[in-house]
């Protein structure tokens, strides 16, 4: 079976699924890394992110189809391999996400074996501390509130059940002089003392609310109707998103999208995990594959996105660029009213009732004082390997790499227009605080818009070249 899904593969097509190993490898990695404050594991997991931003990058090249057409009878079968492990795990913890990681279960199975596995996989299976503060400003919102100024993550991780080492600590107080990160014991201490006072923050927890009104706006409607599980609404936007996308694909290549779809692990970790970046992910997706289709629909979206996560906004320069270089200015001053417009329309009450408390929550994750954290080269600071303990050089290199990779788009864009989401996510790279979830869900955004944008395109052209022949004829 799986060798239909692979009867149209392309090189191109293939190296995704090397790609996606390499991610894999570099997320499990990257976690053995931080469980075990392990350098070798830090820094082995850098090495391989890196290998599947290159390897990213590699497949947005049309060119490759071309290079790696006689390297078909090695990749092809590689590719394969690799296709029905992960499709098979995949599936597992699409299962996992679905039940064990969805609260409902426990509810209805108290006592079975169900919810025991829930309970050992808490850590996993769980709201963090994002999660939970933007389930709480949406409650807040519905209830008349500020949700900047109502922000507790002591009350939120009490009340949506997070664990100690999801919260995040601040270089303040007790960890003012802790380096590079508090321990698992230290985090938990402070979750005790916090627990005795929940409307006393400590100065060590981070608890303002730090993205864009979006975040929560857009799963209010859900949490008034009776949604209580942020996760469900995150699910309702990825199927909607997935399977416009999924009929968008075309057929020969439909059933390999799905095949990647199932095997993209980190998107069902995430699922269950209640990962924030799946509130932005769909639209992202949308805006993505669909500029080329309806590029008003498609600047909805992109200011969705950016309306609702700081981390977008790194997408935005290079989503502007590719309009620009390929439809004109006009086009692209269009877009970008629009965009403006509905982050204003989603941010200005807040911003009006008091702009110091969304300027400082917002950029918080910036203007804060956060310990190191990621999978990028900050791993050499985390690892123990450089003290490097200021994130000044970081925020320089960070900002360098990003200016060279949206000059190089500017010039390249039309030749290599899929590799702008890779290259979006670059500069995190080399940022102080290189979260895993920056860097999920960009191949299936790579992925999409190539069967889309491009293979789409060359099959709408030879059919109809040959209905124009059969109709010469």
């Amino acid at each position: 079976m799986m060798s239909s899904f692979f009867r149209a593969s392309t090189p191109r097509l293939n190296l995704f699924f090397i790609a996606l190993l390499f991610k894999i490898i570099a997320s499990t990695l990257s976690a053995i890394g931080f469980v075990l404050v392990s350098p070798f594991f830090y820094i082995s997991g850098s090495v391989f992110w890196l290998l599947f931003l290159a390897v990213l990058l590699t497949i947005a090249s049309p060119d490759v189809d071309i290079y790696l057409a006689d390297r078909m009878r090695w990749l092809k079968p590689a590719a394969m391999v690799i296709a029905i492990v992960f499709v098979i795990v995949g599936a597992l913890v699409l299962v996992l996400a679905t039940t064990i990681g969805l609260s409902a279960i426990k509810a209805n199975n108290p006592e079975g074996e169900i919810s025991r596995l829930m309970t050992s996989m808490q850590n996993i299976y769980g709201y963090n501390d994002a999660t939970a503060l933007s389930h709480q400003a949406a409650e807040n919102l519905l209830n008349g509130k500020n949700p900047y100024a109502e922000a507790n993550i002591v009350t939120a991780t009490m009340e949506f059940h997070s664990d100690s080492e999801k919260l995040t600590p601040l270089r303040e107080g007790r960890f003012a002089s802790i380096f590079p990160y508090p321990s698992s014991a230290q985090l938990e201490a402070l979750w005790q003392d916090a627990m005795k006072d929940p409307s006393h923050i400590p100065p060590e927890l981070e608890s303002k609310f730090n993205y864009p009104a979006g975040s929560f706006l857009l799963p209010a409607p859900f949490i008034w109707m009776g949604i209580n599980d942020l996760r469900l609404v995150y699910l309702i936007f990825l199927v909607l998103a997935l399977l416009y996308v999924i009929l968008k694909v075309p057929s020969e290549y439909r059933l390999l999208f799905i095949a990647a779809l199932i095997a993209s692990v980190e998107i069902w970790n995430s699922l269950a995990a209640g990962e924030t970046g799946l509130v932005y992910f769909p639209f992202l997706l949308l805006a993505w594959v669909l500029y080329r289709r309806n590029l008003w629909v498609s600047a909805v979206f992109m200011a969705i996105v950016v309306a609702t996560k700081q981390i977008t906004w790194f997408f935005l320069p290079f989503y502007l660029i590719v309009v620009l270089r390929t439809m004109g200015d006009r086009r692209a001053l269009g877009a970008l009213g629009i965009i403006c417009g509905v982050f204003i329309a989603a941010n200005a009450w807040f911003f009006a009732a008091d702009a110091s408390l969304w300027l400082s929550s917002v950029f918080a994750p910036v203007a804060d004082n956060m310990f190191p954290l990621g999978v990028g080269i900050i791993t050499f600071v985390t690892g123990g390997v450089i003290d490097a303990q200021s994130s000044l050089p970081f925020a320089i290199t960070e900002l360098v790499v990003f200016a060279l990779a949206l000059v190089w788009y500017y010039f390249n864009c039309r030749r290599y227009p899929d590799a702008a989401p890779a290259l979006s996510v670059l500069p995190l790279f080399f940022a102080w605080r290189s979260l895993w979830g920056y860097f999920f869900y960009i191949d299936i955004i790579v992925l999409a818009a190539i069967l889309i944008n491009e293979y789409g395109q060359k099959v709408k052209k030879q059919t109809g070249e040959v209905t124009a022949l059969e109709n010469a004829r």
